[in-house]
């Protein structure tokens, strides 16, 4: 797709309307912050104690959050020797999943405990992490295409693959919106994604309903295993913000010094796409985060259902959401000293009735 094409589909997104308008909610700034001395985090997921586990990408530690205490331990049990390169975390209740790119396998954890299973990566999914798992033990992956020497093969969609629990048998169930690439390089024949583009999102109920947030269109789709019926909600309305010289210059200072000038050279995405990131609440409804003005203070999410649009949440924070769950929405800031956490409790009135 164009960068072009994106923006008028975009701007066609911002144009749908919603019969009544939904009500936003305000939430206060909280005292739940830690800090945590790292570069970066990755994923986080949520424990039934409260606290959270966090994936530091570059040092290559995984944490555990204790809010009550404000402070940060090594996951209990997990050694460099067990887990040499985590890349990514799966909560299944109080049982952590984790990839290791280093030794190329999937582990399962339960804190203080030692190693209660292990997995070697499928060959024939070329080395892709899972991202879900279902309730059945079912493993979903995301599966990128193969770009080829000139990279053109990111033309192609992701496909979302499911396999069996042992990891033997495996069948698609859906593909993601290609991404925005364009050509680049010396001689300006390589095909690379266009930074600060947009991606769909997309993750798996226990049981195994499959949600996907199309960020083109600002749509969400959810459909049930062994059901060929989508459910589709309304596109969701939204204004076009282009991407500007400051969110190009924070995106470079999250890397290395000496890679910038190459980095800068790189195309970048002409309009931000209406969400980050995507998160499934357990009342199923999912939280989009949205995309923000550069150092914006208040960053916003949209909560949506089947019917569309339900509500707007707004979070007095300047960070990255990296976790909603049933009771907290978790934020990332960064700062000189490392990544402040910060934990804000939902209001009752952005939670499903029961």
């Amino acid at each position: 797709m164009r960068p072009s094409s994106v923006v008028l589909v975009l701007l066609a997104a911002a144009c749908a309307k919603t019969k009544v308008q939904a009500p936003e909610i305000r939430i206060a700034q909280t005292a739940d912050t830690v800090i945590v001395p790292v570069v970066n985090l990755g994923d986080a997921v949520t424990r039934s104690d409260g606290r959270w586990v966090v994936l530091a990408t570059n040092e290559n530690e995984i944490l555990v959050v204790d809010f009550t205490t404000r402070t940060t331990m090594p996951f209990p049990g997990i050694t460099k020797v067990e887990v040499p390169g985590p890349t990514r975390l799966i909560g299944a209740g109080d049982t952590l999943i984790v990839s290791d790119w280093n030794l190329r396998r999937i582990t399962a954890w339960v804190a203080g405990q030692k190693r209660l299973a292990a997995w070697p990566v499928p060959e024939v999914l070329r080395g892709a992490f899972p991202s879900a798992r279902d309730a059945a033990g079912q493993w979903y992956f995301e599966l990128p295409p193969i770009g080829g020497p000139d990279g053109a093969g990111q033309k192609d969609s992701a496909a979302i693959v499911r396999a069996n629990s042992e990891l033997t048998k495996f069948d698609t169930i859906a593909r993601l919106a290609p991404p925005e690439i364009a050509l680049s390089g010396p001689t300006n024949t390589q095909w690379v994604r266009r930074a600060l583009g947009g991606q769909d999102a997309w993750g798996v109920y226990p049981d195994g309903e499959l949600w996907l947030a199309r960020v083109f269109q600002n749509q969400l789709l959810w459909r049930k295993p062994g059901v060929d019926t989508v459910v589709r909600s309304p596109l969701l309305p939204d204004p076009v913000l282009f991407v500007q010289e400051m969110d190009r210059q924070i995106y470079l200072r999250r890397f290395p010094e000496e890679n910038r000038t190459e980095l800068s050279a790189r195309p970048f995405a002409g309009a931000k796409p209406p969400f980050e990131r995507a998160f499934a609440a357990p009342d199923r409804r999912i939280w989009l985060f949205k995309s923000g003005v550069a150092l914006e203070s208040v960053r916003s999410f949209q909560v949506v259902d089947g019917t569309g649009l339900l509500l707007v949440v707004r979070v007095p924070s300047r960070g990255v959401a990296i976790g909603v769950d049933g009771s907290h929405i978790l934020m990332a800031e960064e700062f000189p000293g490392g990544i402040r956490l910060l934990r804000y409790p939902i209001p009752k009135e952005a939670l499903a009735s029961k």
